[in-house]
């Protein structure tokens, strides 16, 4: 009867226990986890300052620009995660020459343009992806729920500039796994077109006193 009450014992911590840890590895994760946010061929594009070229309403697109087809980057993420953003980019001309991208950040506002350089295997047509290493030397956290606005345009070697496609997305703790991104990014191996190197501040800390965030 004694060995029976220990075992029963022994049972019911262990329960308890693994309780515990499901309901720990729980509340790691919250909310919904993050999702794709993208524009498929030729949709109605809104245009950011500075670019011209626009594929809505009955216009045409102009020949000699070239076109961001399709783009995809997810929503939201851990700071610190590295982001990547997946383009389709065609121009006819061939002379795709550098993909553009700014960040506007709620609460600081612009970043200066950081530019990749296409090699020349992916100046007519290209499908890969940009990555951003979100973690900055100049911020050693950002607040949860700070909200950035990543904008990307190609431009080619006569100074054209493609469609401008932009994607919110939003620093939060506990956010899961990124999924498998969409077609037709999920074809085989996608070759990386290039990192993005743009150092996020925390607006909290760049009036001098927030430890030398800010440089």
């Amino acid at each position: 009867m004694k060995k029976y009450k220990r075992m029963s014992g022994l049972l019911a911590g262990l329960l308890l226990l693994l309780g515990g840890l499901t309901g720990c590895a729980q509340s790691l994760v919250k909310g919904d986890p993050p999702q794709y946010t993208g524009l498929g061929q030729y949709q109605n594009l809104d245009q950011g300052s500075g670019f011209s070229v626009s594929l809505g309403g009955a216009s045409k697109p102009n020949p000699n620009v070239p076109v961001i087809a399709k783009a995809y980057a997810i929503d939201k993420g851990i700071y610190g995660s590295t982001l990547k953003i997946y383009l389709e980019g065609d121009d006819p001309n061939g002379d795709m020459a550098k993909i553009a991208t700014t960040v506007t950040q709620v609460g600081y506002g612009y970043y200066p343009s950081d530019f990749v350089m296409l090699k020349p295997q992916h100046r007519k047509h290209f499908r890969g992806y940009l990555q951003w290493n979100t973690f900055s030397s100049r911020a050693a956290f950002l607040d949860d729920g700070t909200r950035v606005t990543v904008r990307v345009a190609v431009i080619d070697k006569a100074g054209n500039t493609s469609n401008e496609l932009e994607f919110p997305f939003t620093f939060e703790t506990g956010v899961a796994p990124s999924p498998s991104p969409p077609s037709p990014f999920d074809q085989g191996d996608l070759p990386k077109l290039g990192n993005v190197f743009i150092d996020l501040f925390n607006p909290r800390f760049m009036g001098g006193g927030g430890g030398g965030e800010f440089r």
